[in-house]
């Protein structure tokens, strides 16, 4: 099954249920919609959307790029950030996980980035699980579509607070992962990001996977 992902920034002055529930509609008519999420974004996201949006689509469907285009332009949408995945890593351990939390990492490669050096930050990320027990469902993606990101990370969480404290704060992520984002290191890989956590009624990744 396919999963495409996307950031969507609304206008300050929009009804936001009838933004919610028009999303709602058009996403679940477009052809082969198995499964769409949108959750508002929590406080602590940076660099991302009002809400994330998640479309679960059979592998035979069309373009979901330009679904998300479709989307853009209904009425109180500035603008939706989409982004066509193709996963190229990881696992599940808790495949019935309900109501956690759901983290959306957009990356960008820098373009001076070498193939070896992309090749460790994407070994290095699907890495962090091994150290975080907290993680409990993971993917990472490139994505197939031009524009301004290259891969997503994605993560499915118990509880927000093992985001916010085992994730962000364990040493092999700001001890060794972060200098892949940092500008001083000369392992520099990653030259911009949209950090966004929501909440998660039930599992995505393990509907991806089915």
């Amino acid at each position: 099954m396919r999963h495409d992902t996307a950031q969507v920034f609304v206008s300050a002055d929009c009804d936001a249920g009838a933004i919610e529930h028009a999303l709602h509609e058009a996403a679940h008519a477009r052809a082969g919609t198995k499964r769409m999420a949108l959750a508002r974004n929590l406080d602590g996201s940076w660099g991302a959307g009002d809400y994330t949006l998640d479309v679960l689509r059979d592998d035979s469907a069309a373009d979901g790029t330009a679904d998300f285009a479709v989307l853009a332009q209904l009425p109180g949408i500035e603008r939706i950030d989409g982004a066509q995945c193709r996963a190229i890593g990881g696992g599940l351990r808790e495949p019935v996980l309900r109501d956690g939390v759901w983290r959306t990492l957009m990356l960008r490669v820098r373009p001076q980035a070498s193939p070896a050096q992309i090749a460790a930050l994407e070994r290095e990320l699907l890495q962090m699980p091994a150290f975080m027990p907290g993680i409990r469902n993971w993917r990472l993606s490139r994505i197939e579509t031009p524009g301004g990101w290259t891969h997503v990370w994605q993560q499915e969480f118990a509880h927000v607070g093992d985001l916010l404290g085992e994730y962000l704060m364990h040493p092999y992520h700001w001890g060794w992962v972060d200098r892949r984002f940092d500008a001083e290191s000369p392992d520099w890989t990653v030259d911009a990001i949209s950090h966004a956590f929501c909440p998660l009624a039930s599992s995505l990744l393990a509907d991806t996977a089915a």
